[in-house]
């Protein structure tokens, strides 16, 4: 196997075990190691050498990233954050506040390991009140792929591994629907002839409530040889919310019941003081039910380890009856994850979840390596560290759900941090390329919802609707008072629909739908070309007349009906709504090129202002789905402009600000016509990421200029857009690949191939010497394909 050389040097520098296939020996013996990337913290500094970070380190690290309530993350970058270190700070949920307080959003999460007769610190920072002795576990290396963020340590002279998997399964719409992650402690077998080693971990009521003073119960159960931990408020608030977090079901930590394991709860000083002093709990369980604040209820497990079990694998997640209530002529109705579909009850799906993780692995690492790989060949290694960084966090902001009628079939997304909305069409817009990607029938999935509102003749305005309500409650807008984006969200519905279409060729459900098509795109050709004014998708910049961009949205939404009017055989629409988007792109030539700049030709932000620009990534639109209104001298002198507006971490959204949109510059970078200007935005993207000036799952708005989040005008107060679903815009690219090939695209969209050089390293999983034990069989279950 031939390795890159700083690959070679991190394996070689690396303390972990190296998987088998890397034979290492005289390779090391020439190289001089160096890590790929190194920072330094409190930490690092004060208990032995940096970590390297690969490919990057992320603003914030996934961890648990299952679904919108069980979604825990570590704080890295800017002032407040951890440095990508797992030892001396705690998770938090996904919100963050400014200034920070020291309790909100923390989840409590801990994880110490035991060596002979020493204990060190791993996760959180469980021994802050100076129980016993107070070592930490070395952090030598940190990296992320798209479904796993692992850590290695050394103590001792012992190296171990802390793998958190939250495992990806778009055709598998059970284990998808599960709102349940993995957290794994592994040592090499070899190791444990010589050293007796225990592992201990612990979550407290942060899982089960946003709330920290509200009365809690608990339950610890024993079912189908899993260990398991249940966690509630005492009094549940059905389809509430406190700091973001469900305040109904139950948070959930379990493991697998064997030899050496032990499980226990009561006040988190005692139980991590008794590990610390033997080794292994007591096996006790505290019954003085209490809230998170009244002596610290912590639910905890110790687990012996043996060549026989290297690892600790623990399970940790949020069970919820229903997940969400949606809107109907009947009143609102109960929908629950589609997971009910095969279990009879949570136990049953919890104990499954734990004893699933050999084939948990293995489908992770089937998934990692072919999105890298297809990643790095559509636009290089850079390129790969973003989507890698992106797909948890993606996937963890929609539910899968169903009805009464196992066949009704609904996902449900949550907006997150930018506000609650629920199924709001301009952020499943942005999301829909890492489902083209993955499985077009989750864009169907994520639409039904709108589309069987609009049917049921709720709504009374002929545009279509913004969104659901607030999650998890689809009320809808039977008044039509949701928020104003008649251009934008018409033109996203009928481009989604195309896009699906073109992937399924599901002509019977464009049918059914196919009289709300006429109207949204009726709607455009009266509206679309010369916008009032009004909200795009980018509402925080305000409201604006004559949107160019929004221009093209409306003409690429006419143009995807003619397609679907084509696609149904209904020839004569296809001729009209077809004619309509070119005539129309010819006005908008003459309305929204700049007239001045003959040096620079570009598109203007608004008719009216000669002086604007703004990124025209509206124009994707006509290249994914392959309608060819626009001509190529648009495409290229828009790549060529955009050289001239660059700033040190990205190209502005518009001329009004210095802010820009991480998931509208990908857009643009597939919009573009060379590989020049494409990786212009992908190396600045990633440029962003390592500058480290932010703390919370990967910002999409953050200005150009400082790689900061946005100030708000007269304020002092910051727009913090995190853990948002948008960051599924980031696979445009990977998109545009899979829908060329579904339309029998075969030109090369981009005039140059390859790249230059990348400023992201490689695989992270060989750079950690990740030992891969997905090879020997597996204990899950397969359903198949849901589609």
């Amino acid at each position: 196997m031939l390795l890159p050389s700083t690959l070679t040097a991190w394996l070689c520098s690396s303390q972990l075990y190296a998987p088998a296939q890397l034979q290492l020996g005289s390779l090391c013996a020439s190289t001089n190691p160096a890590p790929h990337s190194f920072a330094s913290s409190p930490v690092a500094d004060s208990y032995g050498t940096a970590s390297s970070f690969t490919p990057l380190l992320p603003p914030a690290i996934p961890l648990a990233v299952k679904s919108p309530y069980v979604n825990a993350w570590l704080p890295a970058g800017g002032e407040h954050g951890s440095g990508g270190y797992l030892v001396g700070s705690w998770t938090k949920h996904w919100p963050i506040s400014y200034p920070p307080t020291d309790k909100q959003y923390e989840l409590g999460w801990a994880g110490l390991i035991r060596i002979d007769d020493e204990t060190f610190e791993f996760l959180g920072d469980p021994l802050r009140d100076d129980i016993g002795t107070k070592l930490i576990a070395n952090q030598t290396g940190f990296g992320y792929t798209a479904t796993q963020s692992i850590f290695s340590f050394e103590a001792r002279g012992v190296a171990f591994k802390v793998i958190f998997l939250s495992p990806v399964t778009p055709h598998d719409y059970v284990r998808a629907s599960l709102p349940l992650s993995f957290l794994s402690v592994e040592v090499d077998p070899k190791v444990l002839k010589k050293h007796r080693i225990s592992v201990y971990s612990d979550i407290n009521g942060g899982w089960a409530t946003g709330d920290a003073n509200a009365d809690l119960t608990w339950d610890y159960t024993v079912h189908a040889g899993a260990g398991i931990h249940e966690i509630s408020r005492a009094k549940e608030l059905r389809f509430a919310e406190v700091d973001q977090q469900a305040e109904w079901g139950r948070a959930v930590y379990a493991t697998k019941i064997a030899h050496g394991v032990v499980a226990g709860s009561g006040k988190a000083s005692t139980l991590r003081s008794h590990f610390v002093k033997k080794g292994h709990l007591d096996g006790s369980q505290d019954v003085k039910y209490r809230s998170t604040k009244d002596r610290e209820p912590v639910f905890a497990y110790s687990v012996q380890l043996s060549e026989n079990s290297p690892s600790a694998v623990f399970t940790i997640g949020h069970m919820r009856f229903p997940y969400v209530n949606y809107v109907t002529p009947d009143g609102q109705v109960d929908r629950n994850g589609y997971w009910t579909t095969r279990f009879h009850g949570p136990h049953d799906a919890i104990s499954f979840w734990v004893g699933d993780y050999d084939h948990a692995i293995k489908d992770a690492v089937a998934f990692d390596k072919k999105l890298r790989k297809d990643a790095i060949a559509v636009s290089g290694e850079n390129y790969a560290a973003i989507v890698e960084l992106s797909t948890r966090q993606a996937f963890a902001t929609f539910e899968i759900t169903v009805g009464e009628k196992k066949d009704d079939v609904m996902a449900f997304l949550k907006e997150i941090s930018s506000n609650g909305d629920m199924g709001t069409v301009d952020v499943i817009f942005p999301l829909y390329p890492i489902l083209q990607y993955t499985n077009p029938h989750l864009i169907k999935l994520l639409l039904e919802p709108i589309m069987t509102y609009t049917a049921s003749g709720l709504y009374p305005n002929r545009w279509t609707v913004h969104d659901l309500g607030t999650y998890p409650n689809a009320t809808g807008y039977n008044e039509g008072n949701d928020e104003p984006m008649p251009v934008e969200e018409a033109g996203n519905m009928l481009w989604m629909i195309l896009a699906y279409w073109q992937m399924s060729k599901d002509t019977a459900w464009v049918e059914k739908y196919y009289d709300i098509l006429t109207q949204w795109t009726t709607y455009l050709i009266e509206d679309g070309l010369i916008p009032a004014e009004q909200l795009s998708t980018d509402d925080f910049a305000g409201t604006l007349s004559n949107q160019t961009n929004l221009a093209v949205k409306a003409i690429v939404g006419i143009g995807a009906m003619g397609q679907l009017a084509k696609a149904t055989g209904r020839w004569t629409q296809y001729i009209h709504y077809e004619g309509t988007a070119k005539a129309y792109v010819q006005e908008w030539y003459q309305l929204a090129l700049t007239a001045h700049d003959y040096k620079h030709p570009h598109a203007k932000l608004a008719y009216q202002d000669e002086g604007s620009s703004g990124l025209l990534y509206n124009l994707f639109g006509d290249r994914i789905l392959n309608l060819e209104l626009f001509d190529r001298q648009l495409y290229e002198w828009q790549s060529a402009w955009y050289h001239t507006r660059k700033e040190e971490y990205g190209i502005p959204l518009d001329t009004r600000h210095k802010w820009t949109k991480s998931d509208w510059e990908v857009f643009t970078a597939a919009s573009a016509t060379d590989v020049k200007t494409r990786d212009l935005f992908i190396d600045l993207l990633v440029k962003y990421l390592k500058a480290g000036k932010v703390d919370a799952g990967f910002p999409d708005l953050y200005e150009t200029n400082n790689a900061k989040f946005p100030g708000r005008d007269g304020q002092d107060w910051n727009i913090e857009f995190i853990s948002r679903p948008v960051v599924g815009g980031h696979f445009a690219l990977l998109a545009l690949d899979v829908a060329n090939k579904a339309n029998g695209v075969r030109r090369d969209p981009f005039k140059e191939g390859g790249r230059g050089k990348d400023l992201a390293g490689g695989d992270p999983r060989e750079r950690l010497g990740f030992v891969d034990q997905s090879g020997g069989g597996s204990s899950g279950v397969s359903w198949g394909r849901e589609y």
